[in-house]
């Protein structure tokens, strides 16, 4: 992170009045954003969907720093308030609103994080608050004060950065909440998926502005029109899947908090987005998540997703998978039920089966049955042994729909071939993935489908897509590193994605999971399909590749 003396600073200091709960749609009220959202959608639109794409999409994770820009509201995606250093403490409403501090310290807040000006949605951007603010908006320029309205206009794009709140102080009898700060533009009714600068662009359409509109109008229209080509959207990253604290319904991220970035997004805007899109929503299951919180969770779902729109349920993510929290909470369970005496593993996969199961039969007595319903069942694509367990353990293969893998291919590059792939040039490199990589990836593919269609289950990824990143010591390989920046940007990656996407069809497998959406590269990986939700796709050539093979590949199962 770059220094903050660094960074151009306008300091505006805000009055606004405050606004009852029934004007915020963000109040822990019920709120029915699904019926909201048919506003905004043109029923007569022809989109995508679940019978249209072969393709599906991992939602990325909602933090400050991802380039996925999905809310028109960018304090949605902004990091939780913190004490810029120690010594301060704040205190904080259960929204996490900060309500006093005691201590010199600034609160803070990151709310859009690059390092590279051509990655932000750049723009003014109108500020709104309830309540009084006090504070300094880093990274931007002042631009406007309406004093009638006591809205305030910073121009973001200027920097390298793009915005970094600063809270200098907080007054406890009228603290600043429910802080908008939302992008330029709107739209025009009707159409979500276009952004529009001002009611001249809609003709006898109703304009409707970002700032005027930004408790309904959730979503980014660039967001929306990226995520339009996918027939299922996976939340598990936007949930904070692994790792989640969350045990009970009232510990679920909710409407009303600050900033969605701790708990993630909420059950209501995942919803809202597929049904917008008409998609099919892929949730999963917080590990430690009791049998009220399952039952609840369904009983939402159930009553606010459209009817054509199907729900993939999957307990957790990678249980298997020793560095996330839910492997050891596996591997308690297991032992707790006594469920192997001899190989603790085993056990723990015993437990992920059957609980995965009980979850099924909730989601199936709320549903009143199956047909909505999709029962993930996820393995480890390399471990056949795993995968029979889990799918016969109490016949557990009778209560699911499909069996899900990680189809990823290169892998080995980051760690077993590291050294010899160290050594290589570019197009040595790209020979190695097309030839070894990606039909050593088919293989896996072919076994897994063999062992699915053994319990009559179709195949599907529940991620996949490249794998260049460094496996232990190697993440800080500059050099290798690099090497997988460049290949993910270098045109032949394409016909690598073509070959993998056929590769998959070709053995069998069915809906095809790509992980991750927009996202920028680091040392940990090049997850994204594009480095960023604006570029151009003749500059991403993994999304040029994915664009490619949906126009020509309707579904085929």
């Amino acid at each position: 992170m770059r220094s903050y003396l660094l960074l151009s600073i306008v300091t505006l200091i805000v009055f606004f009045g405050g606004c009852s709960s029934a004007d915020n749609a963000f109040s822990d009220s019920p709120v029915d954003l699904t019926a909201s959202s048919e506003a905004y959608r043109d029923k007569s639109q022809k989109l995508p969907g679940a019978d249209r794409s072969p393709i599906g999409m991992n939602v990325n994770a909602v933090v400050d720093w991802s380039t996925s820009y999905p809310f028109v509201n960018i304090v949605h995606s902004a990091r939780p308030f913190y004490a810029e250093r120690e010594g301060t403490t704040l205190t904080k409403d259960a929204q996490g609103w900060v309500t006093s501090k005691t201590g010199p310290a600034d609160i803070v807040s990151p709310m859009l994080w690059v390092d590279d000006n051509k990655m932000l949605p750049k723009g003014d951007y109108t500020v709104m608050v309830d309540g009084e603010l006090d504070a300094q908006f880093g990274c931007t320029k002042f631009v406007s004060n309406d004093r009638k309205t006591g809205r305030k206009v910073i121009r973001i794009g200027n920097d390298q950065c793009g915005l970094y709140l600063k809270i200098k102080s907080v007054n406890p009898k009228n603290p600043p909440k429910n802080l908008r700060i939302v992008m330029p533009g709107g739209i025009c009714e009707g159409d979500p998926f276009t952004t529009v600068s001002d009611a001249s662009a809609c003709g006898a359409r109703q304009y409707l502005s970002f700032a005027d509109h930004s408790e309904t109008i959730l979503f980014n229209p660039e967001f929306l029109s990226f995520m339009r080509d996918f027939s299922v959207l996976r939340f598990m990253d936007a949930q904070n899947t692994n790792g989640s604290k969350v045990a009970h319904w009232a510990d679920r991220a909710k409407l009303s908090d600050a900033t969605w970035m701790q708990k993630g997004m909420p059950i209501e805007v995942m919803v809202r987005l597929v049904n917008i899109l008409h998609a099919d929503l892929w949730v999963n299951i917080p590990h430690a998540a009791d049998d009220d919180y399952v039952e609840k969770l369904a009983t939402y779902i159930r009553d606010h997703l459209d009817k054509h729109n199907k729900v993939y349920i999957e307990y957790s993510n990678e249980v298997w998978n020793g560095i996330f929290p839910q492997a050891r909470y596996a591997l308690e369970q297991g032992e707790k039920r006594g469920l192997d005496k001899k190989n603790k593993y085993y056990a723990a996969w015993k437990f992920y089966s059957a609980r995965s199961v009980e979850i099924f039969k909730t989601f199936e007595n709320v549903f009143g049955g199956t047909e909505q319903l999709v029962r993930v069942m996820a393995t480890q694509a390399v471990r056949d042994t795993m995968t029979k367990m889990l799918l016969a353990y109490k016949d557990a293969y009778q209560h699911v729909d499909v069996l899900a893998i990680a189809a990823y291919f290169g892998g080995a590059a980051g760690g077993k071939d590291a050294e010899r792939v160290s050594k290589m040039t570019d197009a040595e490199f790209f020979d190695y993935l097309q030839k070894e990589t990606v039909p050593a990836a088919i293989q896996e593919y072919r076994m897994n489908y063999a062992i699915a269609a053994s319990y009559d289950l179709p195949l599907v990824a529940y991620e996949g897509g490249q794998h260049l990143g460094g496996i232990g010591n190697n993440v800080e390989n500059k050099a290798l590193v690099e090497k997988f920046q460049r290949a993910n940007r270098d045109p032949r990656m394409k016909q690598a994605y073509i070959a993998m996407y056929q590769g998959w069809k070709d053995a069998g497998g069915t809906l095809y999971m790509h992980y991750a959406g927009p996202d920028k590269y680091t040392k940990w990986g090049s997850w994204g399909i594009k480095e960023y939700l604006m570029q151009p796709r003749s500059e991403a050539p993994k999304y040029d590749g994915t664009l490619s093979f949906i126009e020509h590949n309707q579904p085929w199962w």
